[in-house]
């Protein structure tokens, strides 16, 4: 057992060193457990080579979170990077994985999941290439390898992520073959008319859009990605337009040369580990699907344990840098660290900011909802489980045999049961399922999930138990 800290901050995103950086500076002992080699999650991910120093950034989150890496790296916080959560267990337990594949407990009095979020994808014929892959992952590539995903590189799917990642190739001497948008630009206008906290962020869409405008970067809405077509690689995009509905448009499809494609559909929250632990979760359309159930103080159902930025709705980084405050001065106050009138004083202001993010999250989730009619143009022999290898074809097939739920379609496929856990298909399938049958997410069911939540050694565990470490005590909540 490693020695108990006061918090224990899963996650080094900006709702993670928010939180850490309040607790510290009122002298809490402060841990924070992070899978990534690096602090600040994917949005503050460094380039590892060629980054433009002094560049204008216009996201102004961004420069401050960079700011708050640097004090926090002289603070008396202590990172454990490259280390891996495999569950949560009653008292606030975790069992956790290091660089070396050593398992141990770590026990804490407060806990905040600062777990992040997923992207989530549209499977299409061939996306399964090499050269294909999600517009986060070609971002990971630029920043940490120093590589640019291909000579060409082709951006497709619905979000403002797309726009990101184009600006960031052209800073970098990539080459943007194309941005193809599936959704239409009436949807979003009526989505932002319906949101007007969010126009400020519409300064920084409108910074994007000018650099590719000046690169000469081909943008095109209502443009579905149909197939990757290559060999061995990735050689073509075949794109079509779609209709109201996002069916493809028979008839208009369009082979598009590209070494590479960078394709997302917005993002699913990270909530397997409160999931796990027993937390109360519920699926909201808004806020990106299953997500953990938190009071305005951002505590969970179990005591203890709070949730804060992408797990509790999928809203940006502003939501997320709030959350992480909000949850930090819960916990000096319920520790006796400030008082009513100060803790009232510091978060008052900050209920109000997560109000207007939580605005900006229904309008980027309007942005990169699917229609039901999208999945039914899945070709039958398109791999829908990469782990299992699970083909569409398979997945009507135990449809029809009445495997209608989530957990169901998972016995009767596998589907969910390899290395990823169902982190890539389980939303694809959620919304399969519920496309099929016509019903609402709640009546396919929530994802399972048991420790380890993540992939382990046997011999880890053996060793962690030979050495008279912690145990799986009585299993998991479930």
């Amino acid at each position: 057992m490693n020695k108990q800290p006061d918090v224990i901050v899963v996650g080094s995103g900006l709702a993670g060193l928010a939180a850490a950086d309040i607790l510290a500076a009122k002298g809490l002992n402060v841990r924070v457990l992070d899978d990534n080699a690096h602090t600040g999650g994917q949005l503050l991910r460094q380039f590892s080579r060629g980054h433009a120093r002094g560049r204008f950034e216009p996201d102004r989150l961004k420069r401050r979170g960079h700011r708050l890496v640097r004090r926090l790296k002289t603070s008396r916080v202590q990172f454990d990077h490259g280390v891996q959560v495999l569950g949560l267990f009653p008292e606030r337990t975790l069992l956790a994985a290091d660089q070396r594949g050593r398992v141990t407990e770590h026990r804490t009095d407060a806990l905040i999941l600062a777990t992040g979020a997923r992207e989530r994808q549209l499977p299409f014929k061939g996306w399964t290439l090499p050269g294909v892959m999600a517009t986060g992952a070609a971002q990971i590539l630029m920043k940490s390898s120093g590589i640019l995903p291909g000579r060409k590189t082709m951006i497709g799917g619905c979000g403002p992520l797309m726009l990101v990642l184009a600006a960031e190739l052209l800073t970098h001497g990539g080459t943007v073959q194309a941005v193809m948008d599936q959704s239409k630009a009436a949807a979003k206008l009526g989505a932002v008319a319906a949101v007007p906290a969010i126009w400020p962020k519409l300064l920084e869409g409108a910074f994007y859009l000018a650099r590719l405008a000046a690169a000469r970067v081909p943008m095109q809405q209502g443009v579905r990605i149909v197939e990757a077509r290559g060999r061995d690689c990735l050689d073509a995009v075949v794109v079509a337009r779609s209709d109201a509905n996002g069916r493809i448009i028979p008839g208009t499809e369009t082979v598009c040369p590209a070494d590479a494609l960078a394709v997302g559909y917005g993002f699913a929250p990270n909530i397997e580990l409160p999931l796990q632990a027993g937390c109360s979760v519920s699926f909201e359309v808004d806020k990106g699907g299953w997500i953990v159930d938190v009071d305005e103080a951002m505590a969970t159902s179990l005591p203890g344990i709070y949730a804060a930025g992408e797990p509790t709705g999928i809203a940006g980084a502003g939501k997320s840098f709030i959350e992480g405050q909000l949850a930090a001065w819960e916990i000096l106050y319920r520790r006796g660290r400030v008082n009513r009138r100060q803790y009232n004083r510091r978060t008052r202001p900050l209920k109000r900011w997560r109000n207007q993010q939580v605005q900006y999250g229904r309008f980027l989730n309007r942005w990169c909802r699917l229609d039901p009619a999208c999945y039914d143009d899945i070709p039958d022999e398109t791999i829908i489980c990469r782990c299992e290898e699970i083909t569409m074809v398979e997945i009507r097939r135990q449809l029809n045999n009445g495997f209608t739920t989530l957990n169901g379609l998972k016995k009767a496929t596998r589907c969910q049961m390899g290395n990823c856990q169902g982190r890539i298909c389980g939303p694809i399938l959620t919304d399969i399922v519920s496309a099929y049958a016509q019903q609402s997410p709640h009546l396919a069911g929530c994802p399972s999930a048991r420790a380890p939540i993540k992939p382990v050694r046997l011999g880890a565990l053996a060793d962690m138990e030979t050495n008279g470490g912690g145990r799986l005590k009585g299993g998991d909540h479930h």
